[in-house]
């Protein structure tokens, strides 16, 4: 299946679909057909293949030593080198998109369901990521969890006496899953992670508190409270206005990775890459605004007025199918 003929290599791909919407570019092009994972490329006459890796070298990287410097006394003076911090944002184009995509290309019956961990206030950032991957890790062995995707989120501190200081703002997770699960289960095994933090003394908590404690929560409805499946077509609005809610919050930094997702998460095509002629030959021109959502030097976007179109979304489900075929 193609949503156009193979363009021609002399043709410049300067238009770009996607479920959200199409990115022209103004003075550059781009160089792959598809976009998302690198693993999967197209060709002419093969299709959908794994990119090999053959032709490779992998370089040896000398290890640096501590530099030595000599001053005008011949003295040798040992440099100590300087640790960089290195900060993680969500990238909310590629978490937006491959939810998006990632429930498209689903062939059985689809489900999406959205849980919040939360910890006790004032836990630090590196006890919540450790709790955290220790219940991930738990979770898809006991409750097989494969397919997931997770952000992290810092609540909001409150002012201090000194108003130049705020308040240590505790993190928390949105994870996106595809099953149901047992929520007493995985609060079970977070109470677990947490009694051994207590025990060495890395959460100001107690035992007896910890034995009460829910962190792990499924979205509900708030009127009917059931939990929501986003991926129904009549939850499609719903799903939209909780990427954007939680997403549009999440500025912030850490020194931890800020999202991730398992591997048939990460090796999904989000788009599709195509040459202006091509681009008017599908007439989809007429389903975005007169004006760009976004208008950059580099590119301009233009959100869908009403939705992707379905030939695109037949597509990308198509390619992501034979993607995961191919990876599996």
């Amino acid at each position: 299946m193609q949503l156009l003929e193979v363009l021609p290599h002399y043709k410049d791909m300067t238009v770009q679909l996607s479920m959200t919407g199409a990115t022209i570019l103004r003075e550059t092009k781009f160089k792959a057909r598809h976009g998302g994972t690198k693993i999967i490329v197209q060709r002419p006459d093969l299709g959908l293949i794994l990119k090999k890796n053959d032709t490779t070298t992998i370089k040896e990287i000398t290890k640096r030593k501590k530099v030595k410097k000599i001053d005008p006394n011949n003295e040798i003076i040992q440099v100590e080198k300087v640790k960089i911090i290195k900060y993680y944002s969500v990238n909310k184009t590629q978490v937006s998109h491959r939810i998006r995509n990632f429930v498209n290309q689903m062939t059985s019956e689809r489900k999406l369901y959205f849980w919040t961990i939360t910890f006790p206030a004032g836990t630090s950032d590196d006890t919540a990521f450790i709790c955290f991957n220790k219940w991930l890790t738990r979770v898809r062995k006991e409750l097989n969890l494969n397919s997931y995707l997770w952000i992290t989120e810092r609540q909001d501190g409150k002012k201090l006496e000194d108003q130049s200081k705020t308040a240590t703002q505790t993190i928390h997770f949105h994870i996106a899953i595809h099953q149901r699960m047992c929520v007493q289960k995985a609060n079970r095994y977070m109470r677990a992670c947490l009694f051994t933090c207590i025990d060495k003394g890395e959460i100001e908590y107690s035992r007896q508190q910890a034995k009460s404690y829910n962190g792990v929560d499924i979205a509900k409805d708030r009127k009917t409270k059931r939990v929501i499946n986003f991926a129904k077509n009549d939850k499609q609005k719903a799903l939209t206005n909780y990427l954007t809610k939680y997403l549009s919050k999440s500025n912030q930094s850490f020194q931890h990775l800020a999202w991730h997702c398992s591997r048939d998460y990460s090796n999904l095509i989000t788009s599709i890459r195509i040459t202006m002629d091509e681009f008017i030959k599908t007439t989809y021109e007429t389903l975005l605004p007169i004006k760009p959502t976004i208008n950059s030097e580099w590119f301009e976007f233009y959100g869908w007025s009403t939705g992707p179109p379905v030939k695109l979304l037949q597509y990308l489900s198509f390619v992501n199918q034979k993607a995961q075929l191919l990876l599996n």
